[in-house]
């Protein structure tokens, strides 16, 4: 047993170094999902968010994941701005990667009422290693425990009118196009990740509507499809927000929105279903997120007091 348990830990350290950072709740982490979403925040101009998830508890030395990000739509020229910096430990050996990412897009009106955009992210990315935390059978020569690189992506999304009774979206996304070096010793390229997704949302009264959400992940030999549906039940002075998606031989994922005066939280579980499931004890992890949007604040038009009392004329 003792075997078993040291090769899935070797298999869940081999997860970290090669697949991205993942969350669950992916309306929330936007920029690292699709840069063409940046700036699309319906009525309001900025949007603030925080994102966390700790996981594998039950297994090995928690693996935790921050994020944090603004948007501003319309922030220059047509073109919305988004910034976003996050931060993934895990690990005994606490593997650390902290990257600031910058993206634009820019939004393109089809038909008047449906939109298609595109987008553009440059990320720079920190990567750390502690070896004194390790235990080797043999003496190693580390070259680097730590190294900085450049990360590239590019995005389009399709959108039609938000307001209709039923209403889709299509987007696609390839991150790490120049495919950085992440390795501490050897030259291993971070492999070309691609996001496609197709969510369809029907509004069946004014107080209820469903969104469902298709998502296929590929990286290298990874690969991800994600179904489930968020729904949004607006009451008196709140909307709730409730989620269900199904990670395939991955995870089941529930969760639960709340929604007053812009300011959202979101808290969601996943429960692992993979291969892993006799070391986790079908636990994975808990993740919570934090949105707020708001408007820009108009300038009021001062009015000289003689003039409106004395109207000039041609």
């Amino acid at each position: 047993m003792k075997g078993k348990l040291l090769i899935l830990l070797l298999f869940i350290s081999g997860i970290s170094l090669s697949q991205d950072i993942h969350f669950s709740q992916n309306f929330v982490d936007r920029m690292y999902f699709n840069p063409a979403v940046v700036g699309d925040l319906g009525e309001e101009d900025y949007r603030v968010s925080v994102q966390r998830k700790s996981q594998w508890n039950s297994v090995t030395v928690p693996f935790s994941t921050f994020s944090t990000s603004f948007e501003n739509k319309d922030f220059i020229k047509g073109l919305s701005l988004g910034v976003q910096f996050f931060n993934d430990k895990s690990g005994d050996s606490k593997l650390t990667l902290n990257q600031l990412n910058i993206a634009l897009s820019k939004n393109y009106k089809v038909l008047k009422v449906n939109s298609f955009s595109i987008g553009g992210i440059i990320g720079f990315g920190q990567k750390t290693i502690d070896y004194s935390s390790l235990i080797f059978e043999e003496e190693e020569n580390f070259i680097s425990d730590n190294f900085l690189f450049p990360d590239i992506g590019i995005g389009l999304d399709y959108r039609t009118n938000p307001y209709e009774i039923l209403s889709y979206h299509l987007g696609l996304s390839t991150y790490h196009i120049n495919q950085a070096n992440m390795s501490f010793n050897e030259n291993v390229k971070l492999p070309i990740k691609n996001n496609v997704n197709l969510g369809v949302s029907y509004k069946y009264s004014e107080m209820i509507k469903v969104n469902s959400e298709l998502i296929i992940t590929n990286q290298w030999v990874q690969k991800e499809i994600l179904i489930g549906v968020r729904s949004e039940i607006k009451l008196d002075e709140i909307i709730l927000f409730p989620l269900a998606y199904y990670r395939i031989n991955d995870a089941a994922i529930f969760g639960f929105g709340l929604e007053k005066d812009n300011l959202q939280f979101n808290i969601s579980y996943d429960i692992n279903t993979s291969d892993l499931t006799i070391a986790s004890n079908y636990k994975s992890g808990f993740e919570f997120s934090i949105i707020y949007l708001w408007k820009k604040k108009k300038k009021k038009k001062i009015i000289n007091k003689e003039e409106e009392k004395c109207p000039k004329y041609l």
